[in-house]
């Protein structure tokens, strides 16, 4: 039977001689540990869920982000529908996001509003082992876009026949290479995604321009391997320049978006 190890966090800090609360979100029944074996069925799938409560006196308005901690091999991202190797997804507000997503959509109905006082139930992770035993662990991070300092953030670890259910004391090691690519059809329609691999420990930002030279999306992103999709959607047709920048390399290239 699939095991999970929930914690309690609360968010505050002490400031003078009183203690304020961040404008930032409160995670309810985090879950630490997720355990499950190749051998149970029910394990095909392994669900693990937390409550996310405003309890501040402001109305949070919250994207989330799930971001690599640690990776079992085979992984399957970009997610390939068939292809071997273990996968995830998550599900914020009111949908699922795609495979190996690793940011939520940031147009005003995919938001959660949270009003002072008010929990969202809608936090769901899922992890498919795929046949692939060992510890992969995501951090699940909750703020208001473009405000990723006030971020709510909990690393979850799934281990799945593992003798040891901890993180490995190695680095994720992705070797020299770093890029990134466009990762579904190109002309893009309503959305496009970008798959992407950082040095581990670095930050860098996708960009998306248009050809005035004007920014039209900006997406943060942090070392390892991942994909984030772009709402091309509310684009204009025409051609745009997608734009990483890591350690003063730059890599660019072209995306035509055609409704």
């Amino acid at each position: 039977m699939m095991k999970l190890h929930k914690i309690w966090i609360f968010m505050a800090v002490a400031i003078g001689f009183g203690t304020v609360a961040w404008s930032q979100p409160t995670l309810s029944g985090a879950v630490d540990v997720v355990e499950g074996s190749l051998s149970n069925p029910e394990d095909d799938v392994m669900a693990f869920h937390w409550d996310v409560t405003n309890e501040t006196q402001d109305t949070l308005v919250l994207m989330a982000s799930r971001y690599i901690v640690q990776i079992v091999q085979p992984f399957n991202l970009p997610y390939v529908e068939d292809a071997e190797g273990a996968h995830e997804r998550f599900c914020w507000g009111p949908i699922c996001y795609p495979m190996g997503s690793m940011h939520s959509n940031t147009s005003d109905g995919l938001l959660v509003t949270l009003l002072p006082g008010a929990t969202d139930t809608t936090f769901v992770g899922d992890y498919y082992p795929n046949g692939v035993a060992g510890v992969s662990a995501f951090e699940y991070c909750f703020y208001p876009p473009g405000q990723e300092e006030l971020s709510a953030c909990h690393t979850t670890l799934l281990c799945v026949d593992a003798e040891t259910c901890a993180l490995s004391t190695a680095d994720l090691d992705l070797g020299p290479e770093w890029g990134w690519s466009f990762a579904s059809e190109n002309p893009a329609d309503e959305l496009m995604a970008v798959s992407y691999t950082l040095f581990p420990g670095v930050e860098a930002t996708f960009e998306l321009f248009d050809l005035s030279g004007t920014r039209v999306q900006s997406t943060s992103l942090r070392g390892g391997q991942g994909l984030i999709w772009l709402d091309t959607g509310g684009l204009s047709n025409g051609i745009y320049l997608g734009s990483m920048q890591q350690e003063g390399q730059i890599m660019t290239s072209k995306l035509v978006v055609s409704h």
